[in-house]
């Protein structure tokens, strides 16, 4: 490394994660980038030409790009080059073949120091530890519900144990990559993360069918797949917006192609299985009558709702009837 009152200017070639792979100081212009040996800078790049770039100052002192005979072209700041272009002051960015540069120059004006994400620092804090003890009362509140009274103490180990398990290997998948592409292993950050999105997730599973059952809202019922489904995109969104912060809206594109496609999926299967784009309102456990928000109505209203049923049924009846008998014709045909 030079010394700095030596150096005009300074060449970074950048990986695919941003980061800086190689520093070459520039000691004067102009200044030729290209495979052959002859460059100032000599880029092991096979989608290079020989020759492939020069920067040199023009009659006005203005530093220019000239883009030289390739067939990939030079990129700066994301737009081709054609014959010359002027050079930003600060923190150019040009491509060339599969190889990112970045060029600084003496006097440049630096952005301020940007502080590390709050995620970054220290321990995990109050709110995630929080997050993790009501997560960790809610999915034991369920799964006591659901023993049968005295079970034995080993029917509890499948939450005590496996609920640590997952939580743990989804956080550290999420650290490998932040391994591979910010070179630090993030548990805590990604743990941080995680936690009060499922505690999200778990009290809109668990609340969000009381309160539409209570409030006799069927309509509001059907929204709980649409809800979990976005709160789940907005989970790995987080991850992956902490995992990739240089690339947000790429990050946000690709989270909500992954949302929508995910639901029509869902949407297919539900319509296959029930003939219906969204599922009949359902609950294994009703409510207390005590929780129940709506008013009462008479039995001849209810027995007045079900008698659509019949006929439905007697339908999907005769429907499986008719496959029965498409598949008994199916295998005497056999």
């Amino acid at each position: 490394m030079e010394p700095a009152e030596q150096r005009v200017a300074l060449i970074e070639l950048l990986g695919r994660d941003g980061h800086v792979q190689r520093t070459i100081d520039v000691h004067g212009w102009p200044l030729t980038l290209g495979r052959a040996l002859d460059n100032h800078v000599v880029v092991d790049d096979p989608h290079l030409a020989a020759h492939h770039a020069r920067l040199a100052l023009d009659d006005e002192g203005v530093l220019r790009l000239h883009a030289l005979p390739s067939h990939n072209g030079v990129l700066l700041a994301g737009r081709p080059v054609a014959g010359a272009s002027v050079v930003p002051d600060a923190g150019a960015l040009l491509q060339m073949g599969a190889t990112r540069l970045r060029l600084r120059r003496a006097g440049e004006t630096l952005a301020p120091e940007a502080p590390l994400p709050q995620l970054a620092r220290g321990g995990l804090g109050p709110a995630p530890l929080f997050s993790g003890a009501g997560l960790l009362a809610l999915v034991l509140g369920a799964h006591g519900l659901s023993l049968d009274p005295g079970a034995d103490y080993s029917a509890w180990l499948p939450v005590l144990v496996g609920v640590p398990a997952v939580l743990s290997g989804w956080c550290g998948l999420w650290a490998l990559m932040s391994k591979l592409f910010q070179h630090r292993f993030d548990f805590n950050g990604h743990l941080r993360i995680a936690l009060p999105w499922l505690l999200a997730l778990g009290l809109a599973d668990v609340l969000w069918p009381l309160l539409t059952s209570a409030a006799a809202a069927p309509m509001l019922w059907k929204l709980s797949p649409a809800i979990e489904g976005t709160l789940l995109a907005l989970l790995v969104h987080a991850h992956l917006a902490h995992l990739l912060p240089q690339h947000r809206r790429a990050v946000a594109a690709a989270v909500a192609a992954m949302a929508l496609a995910g639901m029509g999926l869902s949407t297919a299967l539900t319509w296959r299985s029930t003939d219906s784009l969204v599922a009949t309102p359902y609950m294994s456990t009703l409510p207390m009558p005590a929780l129940r928000l709506a008013g009462t109505v008479p039995s001849a209203v209810l027995v007045q709702d079900m008698a659509p049923l019949a006929a439905g049924l007697a339908e999907r009846v005769k429907q499986a009837r008719a496959d029965d008998d498409g598949d008994g014709d199916g295998e005497a045909n056999d």
